[in-house]
């Protein structure tokens, strides 16, 4: 018993990191995954469990994976998050983004050689 309620809790504070991350408002974040926004305040805050319906419809909305809501793999989040961000801007944005993320990247790497 306690260890669904435990469960329920991580996941929906994974969903609302999510939804934060993405900079959506849950009735946008319920639009894009089909969602009620009753249901949806319901699970961030741990009171309702979730179905792998809802997993799915929410995978699939915020094309992030499955594994990082269930298991907290947070290099698959974080993959699919800036896959996410990127592919939300038009292309000259996208190219700029890349060309920035590259620079910074290099920075790092010189800095901890």
């Amino acid at each position: 018993m306690e260890i669904n309620k435990d469960f329920n809790l991580l996941v929906g504070l994974r969903i609302r990191e999510v939804r934060e991350a993405l900079q959506m408002s849950r009735e946008q974040f319920c639009e894009i995954c089909d969602i009620s926004e009753s249901f949806l305040a319901a699970v961030e805050s741990g009171k309702k469990s979730i179905t792998s319906k809802t997993i799915f419809k929410i995978c699939s909305g915020c094309n992030i994976s499955a594994d990082y809501l269930i298991f907290g793999n947070h290099a698959g989040y974080q993959n699919d998050m800036i896959l996410e961000l990127l592919n939300s801007l038009d292309d000259a944005s996208r190219e700029s983004a890349i060309r920035i993320l590259t620079e910074f990247i290099n920075a790092i790497r010189m800095k901890s050689s």
